[in-house]
């Protein structure tokens, strides 16, 4: 699992089968000190994450066969949470 950071929505006019009807968000990795860490990540998300929500997502394949009902589903990534923000 790791902090991310939400800029955005994306759209495919191709799908595979196991992503109809999630919502895609663009996710910015977060390191320790919640700079940007690597590339920005496609991820699918159950939750609804908003641009600039803080995430916490998973590569976990087991989690996202269990959420798309598909062993063979080519998604990566998945928002497992967001997060609270903190006042101030």
């Amino acid at each position: 699992m790791q902090t991310a950071r939400v800029l955005g929505h994306a759209t495919a006019t191709v799908r595979h089968d196991s992503r109809k009807g999630w919502k895609l968000v663009v996710l910015q990795p977060l390191d320790i000190r919640d700079a940007p860490d690597e590339f920005p990540q496609l991820a699918i998300d159950p939750l609804g994450a908003r641009r600039g929500d803080h995430v916490f997502f998973t590569s976990d394949a087991k989690y996202i066969q269990q959420l798309t009902g598909r062993k063979d589903t080519p998604i990566r990534f998945s928002v497992q949470g967001i997060l609270d923000s903190q006042p101030g």
